[in-house]
């Protein structure tokens, strides 16, 4: 990351002494074990990439998941 970023303040704006936490949420995604229904849409959305839609119907899960898993997909997310 760099100085600075489209959408976060400028440095002048944080007030002196508060602490900072920086948090990368597309890299703590891994960390969390999907439920296995999930885990076999993500394989076959890693295969096959079929969007979020096709996915919700074909496994029955909840079209957030469905979004999210398309939204993680380094090919996919580009579109």
């Amino acid at each position: 990351m760099g100085a600075l970023q489209p959408g976060l303040p400028a440095p002048t704006m944080i007030p002196r002494g508060w602490n900072i936490v920086v948090i990368d949420l597309k890299d703590c995604f891994f960390t969390i074990l999907l439920h296995p229904h999930d885990t076999q849409a993500r394989n076959s959305h890693e295969t096959f990439h079929q969007n979020a839609r096709a996915m919700h119907r074909q496994f029955q899960i909840p079209l957030n998941d469905a979004q999210g898993i398309v939204r993680t997909c380094p090919q996919c997310s580009h579109y």
